[in-house]
């Protein structure tokens, strides 16, 4: 079961002094551009303009790009912390 998300309940921390980006169909304030983009393209998808579905797609592709790098690093810190634990437990026994 999924649960619908009401954006009045999530809070944006956009601090004083910086002018935040809002989201042309829910007013919604972002700290950066490139969170709006991605909230203007999971949320309203179905009304946004062409252009928009663009720079969603490139942020898209950016952010699945920066997700892929991460875990594969995880991964290997993972591994690496794995067999030096094996070694370590292999030299100390």
């Amino acid at each position: 079961m999924t649960r619908r998300i009401d954006h009045a309940e999530l809070e944006t921390d956009v601090p004083a002094g910086e002018e935040p980006y809002h989201c042309p169909y829910c007013d919604r304030p972002f700290r950066e551009a490139e969170y709006r983009t991605l909230h203007v393209g999971l949320t309203h998808y179905d009304v946004m303009t062409d252009d928009e579905r663009d720079r969603f797609q490139d942020a898209y592709r950016g952010e699945s790009d920066e997700l892929g790098l991460f875990r594969l690093r995880t991964f290997a810190v993972l591994v690496l912390l794995y067999f030096g634990m094996l070694m370590l437990y292999s030299i100390v026994t």
